[in-house]
């Protein structure tokens, strides 16, 4: 009677394990050699330990029988950290750039189809079909490898990259692409908006159209150049270091080179897009002094972000207030930039619509930031 309840007890408890997706242990390699002996594709599950929907997926989806039932027969599953061991050369490898990046693979490590998100079980398993299947991005890869480079083909072998998160072969491809079609942008409105989707300053073909900026202007309206500048700022942005999703710092060599890049290509505030980087990598890497320094200069940027100047004063605020102002002159310095902002957004209506509560009061966000600059000013006067 023991051995029987027992055997009950183990079938339960097994249970479980063989109506979900049974990942190898092992790594990507083993996992490959797996793949080949038994005649199998490989599901990889890309993911990292911070990744919310990752963690979701495999509590709620990947444990599912109907899950277990699709993939076992047909992949040799396997789950990489991007951010550790094998992961960071699998994430170069694969150009995996979003959490979970899902791969089919076959038995040699070439890409059948990926996606880039969370998926429902159902989702999921239509997903591998395409893998099993071919085609899609697969057929694509291989056109273009080929040679196919019309228009239409590589506007939507882009699309398609888009959506798998594959940011670098989008760059490679795009840059290829666009490069000897400076011309093109201001006579072709279809390249014209390939170049205003994917273009940045790194690209051949942005510093001759950027050259001719006022001829773009005058073929495609005052957006078009306002976007140009959009894009140098958020070029900059890219030199800022991250830890997850939070900032902890910022690359002050490739910074600085690309701040004289801009000079040399004549942007006209180079300086408040430098200083937009440098708010927030400076409050990242607790460098105070340089976090006043940057706010003073991004205060007066045309495209200046209140939010942003409110969360640095904030971090300057209990940062280097907590610490002790090194002189004076800095502690006036602050003193002035909350003076102006002050002054900026008293009796200035707020648009928004957005509010805050403070102390049981709720009131417009910017009521509530100029409040608090007060508060702050009182403390450092």
């Amino acid at each position: 009677m023991k051995r029987i309840a027992l055997f009950i007890l183990l079938t339960v408890m097994a249970f479980p394990l063989a109506a979900q997706i049974n990942f190898r242990e092992g790594g990507f390699s083993k996992a490959l050699e797996a793949a080949k002996a038994e005649n199998k594709l490989v599901f990889m599950d890309c993911y990292t330990s911070w990744c919310g929907p990752c963690k979701l997926m495999a509590s709620k989806e990947f444990v599912q029988e109907k899950a277990g039932n699709y993939f076992n027969p047909r992949f040799v599953s396997v789950k990489i950290d991007m951010e550790k061991g094998e992961g960071v050369e699998l994430r170069k490898k694969y150009d995996v750039n979003a959490y979970p990046t899902l791969l089919v693979l076959n038995a040699l490590g070439e890409l059948l189809c990926r996606h880039a998100g969370y998926l429902s079980v159902d989702e999921l398993i239509d997903f591998a079909e395409n893998g099993v299947k071919g085609g899609g991005l697969t057929d694509m890869h291989k056109r273009y490898a080929a040679g196919e480079r019309s228009l239409e083909f590589i506007r939507d072998y882009l699309s398609l990259l888009d959506d798998a998160a594959m940011s670098g072969t989008v760059r490679t491809v795009a840059d290829d692409f666009l490069k000897d079609k400076a011309d093109a942008v201001f006579a072709d409105t279809n390249v014209y908006q390939m170049f205003r989707t994917y273009a940045t300053p790194d690209y051949a073909v942005f510093r001759p159209v950027y050259a001719r900026k006022s001829e773009l202007v005058k073929r495609y309206g005052e957006k078009a150049g306002l976007h140009l500048e959009k894009v140098w700022e958020a070029g900059a942005k890219k030199f800022l270091k991250r830890e997850a999703k939070r900032i902890v710092g910022y690359d002050a060599a490739g910074l600085e080179a690309y701040y004289a890049f801009m000079k040399e290509c004549g942007v006209p505030e180079a300086d408040g897009i430098r200083a937009a980087a440098l708010v927030d990598g400076a409050a990242g890497a607790k460098e105070w002094s340089l976090l006043l320094e940057a706010l003073v200069t991004y205060s007066h940027f045309s495209r200046m972000i209140e939010d942003q100047v409110y969360y640095a004063c904030n971090s300057l605020f209990y940062g280097q207030g907590a610490q002790g102002w090194k002189n004076s002159g800095e502690r006036k310095k602050f003193a002035a930039l909350l003076k102006e902002r002050v002054k900026a957004l008293k009796g200035k209506k707020d648009t928004s619509g957005r509010t805050m509560t403070a102390n049981g009061k709720t009131m417009p966000i910017m009521e509530y930031y100029c409040q608090s600059y007060e508060e702050m000013l009182e403390e450092v006067k």
